[in-house]
């Protein structure tokens, strides 16, 4: 069995050089890391992890913790992860709920990324406070090594919602999801204040789940209703495509009996008939650079800024 002694020889380095080199450490030039890399491919050799662990006081590893696996919007993010991280040299490994928290508590991994509001402020706290970095997607909290990048959902629902009242729509219903998301409520609060500076008062609420079930639930209920809402804003294009549906098997036309849109700009949503209008962020891109300033923590202590995402409205026909 080759050991480490076997690469440094055959990279032509000190052993030291050839550890640093193999346990990600800074400070190698890259032609020797790249030397001593493909000399440890060539005798097939990989390090001790229990061992490099002990000695480095590092995992190697980044956490995602996220809120659960199903859905388009988690997956382009995690891509947009993943790539980066790859190219930095860590592994990824994704969480979520009990096991998300058990691997914060015992910190086995360099860094986290957390787009889960199931995770406590003290648990994030707690880690946080071993000189372990963390980066929020869609959530504020502030402390040390605690890092946020959230989109300005608040804006840009406003914005929509105001140009929808200018084209003439005046009774709207907001179908939200899960009243602890972040990024539901300031959804909510740009919708809201948008009817209010345009002295709407009353707008029907439906309580969602941001899930294509959810949506269809939904409109099962508003298809019973005797009044129904002529704009219903949701807080995801899930949640919309689910209410579509709903609405579609009732024979409910949209737009022209009932209107609606979405946000987050997936990909189904353009394959829909009608097509749905939507707010997009480019979530795999987002997610590239929130893993990028989290690789920098962990290498450098410190973080490369970034602009936050940007929404984009998106028309098209379900309004």
């Amino acid at each position: 069995m080759p050991t480490i002694k076997d690469v440094a020889k055959k990279a032509g380095v000190s052993i030291s050089t050839a550890s640093y080199a193999l346990n990600n450490v800074p400070g190698v030039h890259p032609e020797t890391k790249q030397r001593i890399l493909d000399a440890a491919k060539a005798l097939n050799y990989y390090p001790n992890g229990i061992a490099r662990n002990l000695k480095t006081k590092k995992t190697g590893n980044v956490g995602v913790f996220v809120y659960g696996f199903s859905g388009p919007i988690f997956s382009n993010v995690l891509e947009g992860i993943r790539q980066k991280l790859q190219q930095n040299g860590f592994n990824i490994i994704v969480s979520s709920r009990k096991s998300s928290e058990n691997l914060l508590n015992e910190r086995q991994v360099d860094g986290a990324i957390v787009f889960d509001n199931n995770l406590t402020d003290a648990c994030l706290k707690n880690y946080a406070s071993h000189d372990f970095p963390i980066y929020l997607l869609d959530r504020k909290l502030t402390g040390k090594n605690i890092y946020s990048s959230v989109i300005d959902n608040e804006a840009i629902v406003y914005q929509f919602i105001s140009s929808m009242i200018k084209k003439g729509y005046k009774d709207f219903a907001y179908l939200s999801g899960p009243n602890d998301a972040y990024n539901n409520n300031r959804r909510y609060d740009g919708f809201k204040q948008a009817l209010k500076d345009q002295k709407i008062k009353d707008h029907k609420y439906y309580q969602g789940d941001f899930t294509i079930e959810g949506g269809y639930k939904i409109g099962q209920e508003i298809i019973k209703s005797k009044q129904r809402p002529r704009f219903i804003y949701c807080a995801n294009d899930e949640s919309a495509i689910g209410l579509m549906k709903a609405l579609r098997e009732e024979g409910i036309h949209v737009p022209k009996d009932i209107a609606l849109a979405g946000f987050d700009n997936i990909y189904l949503g353009e394959y829909l008939t009608p097509k749905l209008t939507t707010i997009g962020i480019d979530h795999v891109e987002w997610g590239r650079k929130v893993a990028q300033a989290v690789s920098d923590l962990i290498k450098y202590k410190k973080a490369s800024e970034f602009e936050h995402p940007d929404g984009e409205i998106i028309m098209r026909e379900s309004c």
